[in-house]
């Protein structure tokens, strides 16, 4: 699956949030994520281009809490987050992190924690980021399962940023745990 994926940092989520529901979306989940990502002993993994992590997710309305480990490819363009992305549950995280510590993979530093509210139009996913450390950002994303479909993906992305007052050029290419970790 292709991840075409955008990141735009903001300075008031609420307003951003005002206009997305005046769009057509709605609010489908408010959560905290934390991300653990590794690496190997070469640091293969990011020198490449790609990530390996374990997310672990708490629902503030449900209490409910579950984990995932994801594998990121390498960006596919020079302008967008867009990548490949494998993803899967996992039952239970802690062990996940300590299972890809014990075959040699170590932790990068630091977790990336965040407040997460999710809205849903369509195929589309806007995700509003309060990540600590950073502040505010903005991701779009749309999941497609081909070449082609990527780039109806994109424009249909760059019309959402459009009709928000924005462009491609204000989006950032670099991780949340990149920006952690230059911030440093």
């Amino acid at each position: 699956m292709i991840e075409v994926e955008v990141k735009l940092p903001v300075a008031d989520l609420d307003t951003i949030k005002g206009k997305l529901l005046k769009m057509g979306f709605r609010e489908t989940a408010f959560i905290e994520e934390c991300d653990t990502y590794f690496d190997n002993r070469q640091g293969d993994i990011r020198a490449n281009g790609e990530a390996l992590r374990v997310r672990e997710t708490k629902d503030y309305l449900t209490g409910e809490s579950r984990a995932q480990i994801n594998f990121k490819g390498k960006k596919l363009d020079t302008c967008t987050m867009t990548r490949e992305e494998l993803e899967t549950g996992v039952e239970n995280g802690e062990i996940c992190r300590n299972i890809l510590q014990v075959i040699g993979y170590a932790p990068a530093e630091p977790e990336v924690i965040k407040d997460r509210t999710m809205m849903q139009k369509e195929s589309i996913t806007a995700c509003l980021d309060n990540v600590r450390g950073l502040g505010g950002f903005l991701e779009l994303e749309i999941l497609a399962d081909s070449e082609e479909k990527k780039d109806a993906a994109l424009r249909g992305i760059e019309n959402i940023l459009n009709s928000l007052g924005y462009q491609i050029s204000d989006t950032v290419r670099m991780s949340y745990l990149s920006m952690l970790r230059k911030n440093k």
